[in-house]
């Protein structure tokens, strides 16, 4: 009686669903960071638009390190 041993499935990890949320959350610092640059351009006060950039700046900064940070 030799009977095959039974095949175990190994379930998915958990790190396809992680890598699904850093994806959106890249896709909305973009998004976030284009919307800065688009206002920052018609404000009309110096430190709005100074602020604005900064923001776009900082998001675009964070979708760089999430993509260099998970390549490593």
């Amino acid at each position: 009686m030799n009977t095959p041993a039974p095949t175990r499935r190994i379930p998915p990890t958990s790190g396809s669903k992680g890598d699904t949320v850093v994806g959106f959350a890249m896709v909305g610092f973009l998004l976030a960071g284009a919307v800065g640059l688009v206002k920052a351009m018609r404000m009309t006060s110096g430190l709005d638009v100074l602020f604005c950039l900064l923001g776009s700046v900082t998001a675009f900064g964070a979708v760089v390190y999430v993509c260099f940070h998970n390549k490593s």
